[in-house]
């Protein structure tokens, strides 16, 4: 077994985001990142450590705004205020497995221009048409997951399987992938022989928030396996594949901590970047977001 880290890779983008950041600040503008909390839970509280991390590092500002003791109708406000705020360059609804409120439509409430994880209805509607005259900001964790698997291979022409048919994951990654010219076969919990499935493809992506769940009877010699599952066991961080259990198999694996984690915040920055430049009216912008 082989770990997929993605720290070179994250190293990398975040050299270029450094000097990015750093000649939007010289034009005036400070780049900020608004998270928006819906419950007291400990995995999103390890997700905004992560963000605010990688934020500072590279010279934005972060602010968190909890929704998740305020009713419906005061969250729907103060989210259309901060949406509105001039200083606040992108936003993003911190998902939770017990939310207090409901989190798609606050999300949806975010407009495309400052949609970081390009998880709203308009960013996802485009998303699906998947028309090269269209920019969008592309969903931050799927992209992750992406830009993972083809640091080991390339996905055109591949077999792929998707476990999970979530809304800010497998849903986006099956329709991603098939952008990319892999063919896309999604298991999800009504899935029947789902190691039989997953055994025949040649990447695999999971993304079902049960920890360590996947075991070695899910894969075979030769795969690679992208965890984008986020748990924890024992107050410990972990995916949703039981990487242990594969220590005899020839497969390449990114773990939990340290594989589409880190990598999603950074390219939930380099979507920020490219924000600003949309809202400062740079034309160029249209496509580099085309292209995500």
């Amino acid at each position: 077994m082989k770990p997929i880290y993605s720290k070179d890779i994250v190293a990398a983008r975040k050299a270029r985001l450094i000097d990015a950041f750093g000649a939007v600040k010289q034009r005036g503008i400070t780049p900020k990142l608004a998270a928006v909390i819906c419950a007291a839970d400990p995995a999103a509280a390890s997700y905004v450590s992560v963000k605010r991390k990688h934020t500072e590092e590279i010279g934005g500002v972060f602010e968190v705004v909890d929704l998740s003791t305020s009713g419906a109708a005061e969250a729907g406000s103060r989210m259309k205020a901060l949406c509105v705020r001039p200083d606040v360059h992108g936003v993003i609804v911190v998902m939770s497995s017990k939310p207090e409120i409901d989190e798609i439509e606050l999300t949806n409430l975010i407009p495309a221009n400052k949609d970081v994880d390009g998880l709203s209805a308009a960013n996802l509607g485009m998303l699906l048409q998947n028309d090269p005259r269209q920019f969008f900001t592309a969903p931050a964790t799927p992209q992750a997951c992406i830009v993972l698997a083809e640091s080991e291979t390339e996905l055109r022409g591949k077999q792929v399987v998707v476990i999970g048919r979530g809304r800010t994951v497998g849903r986006p990654l099956a329709n991603m992938l098939i952008s990319t010219g892999a063919t896309v076969a999604v298991c999800h919990s009504e899935t029947t022989d789902i190691p039989r499935i997953s055994q025949s493809a040649e990447v695999v992506f999971v993304a079902t928030g049960t920890p360590r769940h996947f075991g070695k009877k899910y894969f075979r010699d030769g795969q690679v396996i992208v965890d984008a599952g986020i748990g924890f066991i024992d107050g410990q961080l972990t995916g949703d594949v039981d990487i242990s259990a594969l220590a005899e198999l020839d497969v390449g694996v990114t773990p939990v901590p340290g594989g589409v984690g880190p990598l999603t915040s950074v390219l939930i920055l380099e979507n920020l970047l490219n924000l600003i430049k949309l809202q400062s009216g740079n034309e160029s912008t249209s496509s580099e977001l085309a292209a995500r």
